[in-house]
């Protein structure tokens, strides 16, 4: 992705794809705070890094594809998705 607007739009999708994903799969609150976009010969994903809403030190990843919002990988603690 070179154009800039393009790149916050699709962290923006990508970020309430994600909450949605969390939100539905585990029933938890996120909050993104940044983010890592692959680099163009990987594909067209990007990380998305944050914590549960309501426990800031709780810490979460989320790589998904920014073209079909399919979630790729998950970062959780363990207990909470028991």
């Amino acid at each position: 992705m070179a154009d800039s607007r393009k790149d916050a739009q699709a962290v923006t999708k990508a970020m309430e794809a994600g909450k949605t994903y969390f939100k539905e799969k585990y029933d938890l609150n996120v909050e993104f705070t940044h983010h890592k976009f692959n680099p163009p010969d990987l594909g067209t994903d990007v990380g998305l890094y944050g914590h549960l809403t309501e426990d800031t030190d709780t810490e979460v990843f989320l790589l998904i594809n920014y073209e079909t919002f399919e979630v790729i990988t998950v970062g959780v603690p363990e207990e909470l998705i028991e």
